[in-house]
């Protein structure tokens, strides 16, 4: 029975909504955002320093313990500071959260503002109140009704849950939503903000920054490739009833998401693109790899397969050759690679280094 009520939503809705997904708005969504965005600059106050003291080998325990919690209190007390000239607001709360990874301050942003996407997507990425994650879902769905993401990360609480016909009405509604968000630049740009405020420098803000952003942003991947892995089981169990109809919608949609993963702002970065080309193999890999189908232009999934597996050859390529250069880089190079990734994204300014020092697997 469920499997038949499955199979109504699949062959009834999905054909229409990817019509409309089609119109590729999502491109230059978050980029617009990106460029929109109006933030309070506070330059750093006084001659505080974020690194925490050495501590000499002939100081006791005792003394150690004792300069650790005294730097740790003027530590919280800037970031308190830096909070209050900003008025506790959402963003700042994420910030001072990412930061310091201090749980009271994800707490009070989700007391003080749950209705805040940024905040709800933050929660549902830390998974910090499980037993209310259903709760937080819909809130992000709500708060975020062209949001597709929403609608993925609630689609895989559904199938862990057992509800397949729920997770398959948000699978659909997602196919229709061209946006794609996921905040990373904003958080990265607050954390980063806070970090500069704290007497850090512009190499050590940047990167504290980025390392909490991409943080939450794994989190996210993880849950996505689980749900890919719930859809490749739902589409196995269709396929023993031969209901070859309802396994091509389920991987026409999971080709949908990688391509959510894999485009656009989204795209922008190795690890997003990686998910997205893992998503949709696994989806391609239960059908017939000589048919062709309408979903993938007339192309057979063995033909959609192999251009997936040249295009993670390719990534691969440019992350060791990124590896290898990033060693290296002094300070400065360091700072205009990572102010060209925010501009331009992660993949845009590898490349744009590995042109500046050459390919070293090549021998350049």
């Amino acid at each position: 029975m469920q499997s038949t009520s499955i199979r109504k939503w699949l062959l009834a809705l999905t054909l229409l909504v990817v019509i409309f997904w089609t119109i590729v708005y999502f491109y230059n969504q978050s980029a617009q955002k990106a460029g929109n965005i109006t933030r309070i600059i506070v330059e750093p106050q006084g001659d505080f320093s974020y690194r925490q003291p050495k501590i000499s080998s002939s100081k006791t325990n005792k003394q150690s313990k004792a300069e650790a919690a005294a730097f740790q209190k003027v530590l919280r007390q800037k970031v308190e500071e830096w909070l209050a000239l900003h008025r506790r607001d959402a963003t700042s709360l994420l910030a001072a959260f990412h930061v310091l990874d201090d749980t009271n301050y994800l707490k009070e942003a989700a007391t003080n503002f749950p209705d805040n996407p940024q905040v709800e997507l933050t929660i549902l990425a830390r998974n910090a109140f499980p037993e209310d994650r259903r709760k937080w879902l819909d809130l992000f769905k709500a708060s975020s009704p062209s949001n597709s993401l929403a609608n993925y990360l609630s689609a895989q609480a559904y199938f862990q849950n057992g509800q397949s016909e729920a997770a398959v009405r948000d699978l659909v509604a997602a196919t229709g939503k061209p946006e794609f968000e996921n905040y990373i630049l904003d958080s990265q740009l607050d954390a980063e903000e806070l970090c500069l405020f704290l007497g850090k420098s512009s190499l050590d803000a940047a990167e504290t920054a980025l390392a909490g952003s991409v943080g939450d942003t794994t989190r996210e991947l993880a849950t996505l490739k689980q749900l890919a892995s719930q859809m490749t089981n739902l589409q196995k169990q269709e396929l023993t009833v031969d209901d070859t109809g309802s396994a091509e919608n389920l991987a026409q949609m999971g080709t949908i998401l990688g391509g959510q993963l894999n485009s656009g702002v989204s795209g922008e970065y190795v690890l997003n693109q990686l998910t997205g080309i893992a998503v949709e193999a696994m989806m391609l890999q239960q059908l017939d790899p000589d048919t062709s189908y309408d979903f993938l232009d007339g192309e057979t999934p063995g033909q959609r397969l192999q251009e997936l597996d040249q295009q993670k050859a390719t990534l691969v390529q440019l992350d060791n050759s990124f590896n290898a250069i990033e060693p290296g880089l002094n300070d400065s190079e360091k700072v205009s690679f990572l102010e060209r990734a925010k501009i331009f994204g992660q993949i845009a300014a590898m490349r744009w280094l590995q042109q500046q020092h050459g390919n070293p697997q090549n021998g350049q």
